[in-house]
């Protein structure tokens, strides 16, 4: 925490004032301060207010046994003046008591007196020994804050002098200066070496939305297939159309269309890897496993569909010639032997080769993502090794380095620091409580006894007054 508590003592100034009060004011141009924003530390004062020394009169609130004497005395004076012997005898006797009373309240006074000095005393090195810690520690907070603030402000200089190189060596090469670190730099480099090579890459497959549009046909295309053979299967072998056998048909029809397009898919992957990577078969090899699955695919896909129309063609035509709706049409002569079908039969086999197709395709797309990604890989070590950019690698790190380094910043914290300002306030509230509780009872005590002394005073005034001035009975006037 950095202490912000300002000096408010008039400064010196050197500006003259005039008789009446107005400042003069300099002339322009004039001497001013050479550094204005320098501050003298020890101008500051403490955030803590100092405990001014207590005395007992400040928790006496009675009046002195003086006062009580000298209002005796006069009282006492004037006994001479009551006129009937008798009643002279008894206030005589009275002031007499009275005079021992305010002497036992002389001494009362001055035993409370010597009890309170002594209760402040002890109090009083409790109570200060507390607040001198509690300044100690406030002193070292605010030290090690401003300490913290001047190392912050350092360090935010140093990281705009950091990220003035990084821009001049960024455009140095020509690189985009929103580069942050070091690897963005090399791949930025690595990038246009290539490009000057004849190997410039492809946008990611992420930010280009017809990438997206054939990911998602390409997925789609492979449960749509797998669906037309489940429903083939289904006519197949489930002429009686009996549930359990319609989801198994359309399940194992979906397996093997996603099944058999995950094969074409990775043999394609593996024929594209293979002209790059050590340890794999001939491409001609995996070109041949495309081949045959898909011709199997085709075939198995041709067949079902195949026979699941001839199936479903003779059950329409028997359906209706049981119900008399089938005519004899043997007589025409354009009637077909045999069901065309042949256009349904090549829509499905078009979209079983489209779905192939597409497996293809995307196996040869993630082998051309990941041989673009080591062929960067590959040039971005080169350019390492080779050195030629260090130092602008290193001016560009360089700010993110400094700007951790400032987030480390923290004031050197105490580690006693939040249980030595725990104990400190018990320890000052134990020492205020009894200091407060044997004042409250020492005052409490004196203030009865003056009380009581200043009662039976003004008692004896009033019964000396009339004493002095008896009120005689006026009787009729017979009597």
């Amino acid at each position: 925490m950095t202490d912000n508590t300002v000096n408010f003592s008039k400064p010196e100034s050197s500006v003259p004032e005039r008789v009446d009060g107005q400042t003069v004011r300099p002339l322009d141009g004039g001497a001013g301060p050479t550094d204005p924003g320098a501050f003298d530390l020890s101008s500051y004062a403490a955030a803590l207010p100092r405990p001014e020394a207590l005395s007992a009169e400040q928790f006496l609130p009675v009046l002195r046994p003086g006062q009580f004497s000298e209002l005796l005395e006069d009282l006492s004076g004037e006994l001479q003046l009551v006129p009937d012997e008798a009643a002279r005898s008894a206030l005589t006797s009275r002031a007499r008591i009275l005079r021992l009373n305010v002497d036992q309240y002389r001494i009362n006074y001055d035993a409370a007196r010597t009890t309170l000095d002594r209760v402040l005393a002890e109090t009083g090195v409790g109570v200060r020994g507390s607040w001198a810690r509690q300044q100690d520690h406030l002193n070292f907070m605010n030290v090690a804050s401003g300490d913290v603030e001047r190392e912050y402000l350092r360090a935010t200089e140093e990281i705009e002098a950091a990220r003035q190189g990084r821009f001049e060596a960024l455009s140095r090469y020509g690189v985009c200066p929103d580069v942050n670190s070091a690897e963005g730099f090399y791949h930025e480099q690595a990038l246009a070496e290539l490009a000057r090579e004849g190997h410039a890459l492809r946008p990611p497959e992420g930010r280009s939305g017809s990438k997206k549009v054939f990911n998602a046909f390409a997925v789609f295309s492979k449960f749509f297939v797998g669906i037309i053979s489940g429903v083939s299967i289904n006519l197949l072998f489930n002429p009686e159309s009996r549930l359990y056998m319609t989801v198994i048909a359309l399940t194992a029809g979906i397996m093997f269309s996603v099944l058999l397009l995950w094969l074409v898919d990775e043999l394609a992957y593996r024929a594209k890897l293979a002209t790059r990577t050590q340890g794999m078969a001939r491409p001609i090899a995996y070109t041949l496993g495309i081949v045959a699955v898909t011709a199997l695919y085709l075939g198995v896909e041709g067949y079902l569909n195949w026979d699941g129309i001839l199936r479903v063609t003779q059950q329409i035509a028997a359906n209706a010639a049981q119900q008399g709706q089938l005519t004899d049409l043997s007589s025409a002569s354009d009637t077909p032997t045999a069901p065309q079908h042949w256009s349904l039969l090549v829509f499905t086999l078009a979209l079983v080769s489209m779905a192939a197709g597409a497996a293809l395709i995307q196996g040869r797309e993630r082998a051309r993502i990941l041989l673009e990604r080591e062929r960067l890989a590959s040039k971005v070590a080169e350019l390492k090794v080779e050195g030629r950019y260090a130092d602008a690698a290193r001016a560009t790190d360089h700010v993110t380095y400094l700007e951790m380094a400032r987030d480390r910043l923290a004031p050197p914290r105490d580690v006693t620091s939040p249980d030595h300002a725990r104990l400190n306030e018990r320890v000052l509230s134990h020492w205020e409580q009894e200091r407060d509780g044997q004042v409250q009872s020492i005052a409490a005590d004196l203030v009865r006894e003056a009380r009581a002394v200043q009662d039976a005073l003004e008692a004896f005034a009033q019964d000396l007054t009339g004493a002095r001035h008896p009120q005689t009975r006026r009787g009729f006037g017979f009597l």
